[in-house]
Parts: C-alpha cells; sequence; structure tokens
C-alpha cells in the first residue's frame, strides 16, 4: 500500500491541487452579493404582473349573471338539434402485436 502511494504521489499531488484551486476560485471569484441557497430577489415587473392578475381575478368574482334570461320565453322555446354518435367498429385490442394475434 505504501509503495502504491509513493508510485503515485505527483498525481494525488497535482489532483488535490486542482480541487484546491477550484474551491479558492469558486470562493473568491463568484459573486458575494448572493448566497446560495438562501437569497430571493424580487423582480419589480414580476410584481407589477401579479398585482394585474389579482385585479382581474377580483373583476371576474365580482361578476354578477342574471338568471332571468333562462325564465325568458324566448330561451325555453330553443330545440336541441344534437345528434347522437355511432359507435363505430373497434380495431385491434393491441394494435403493435404481430399481424395474425
Amino acid at each position: 500500500m505504501n509503495d502504491f502511494i509513493q508510485r503515485y504521489q505527483n498525481i494525488f499531488v497535482i489532483v488535490g491541487l486542482i480541487i484546491l484551486a477550484f474551491i479558492g476560485y469558486s470562493f473568491f471569484f463568484t459573486g458575494k452579493d448572493v448566497a446560495p441557497l438562501t437569497a430571493e430577489s424580487v423582480d419589480p415587473s414580476q410584481s407589477a404582473v401579479e398585482q394585474e392578475l389579482i385585479g382581474l381575478l377580483l373583476e371576474l368574482r365580482s361578476i354578477q349573471l342574471d338568471e332571468s334570461l333562462f325564465s325568458d320565453r324566448r330561451f325555453k322555446n330553443l330545440k336541441d338539434f344534437n345528434q347522437d354518435i355511432v359507435s363505430e367498429p373497434v380495431g385491434r385490442t393491441n394494435p403493435f402485436a404481430p399481424l395474425g394475434q
């Protein structure tokens, strides 16, 4: 084991220096204004959009429907012209199965 460490000592030192250089770079050269995982930035335009959305939702909530429409003679004379859906033959149960199964 000791022979293994002595043989690859230079590689271990180089890898250790690379790791230390990366940690030093990330510590010194990244933005110090923002703490990772703790900072929250609020975009003023986003809050304006949120306020507009809340205003629209409050307008929708204040809408009142006139229910007298449903008791009107013209509404009651409306005819239903719907058509029944004709069932059509169904294909194979497994379309990806080989033919003949």
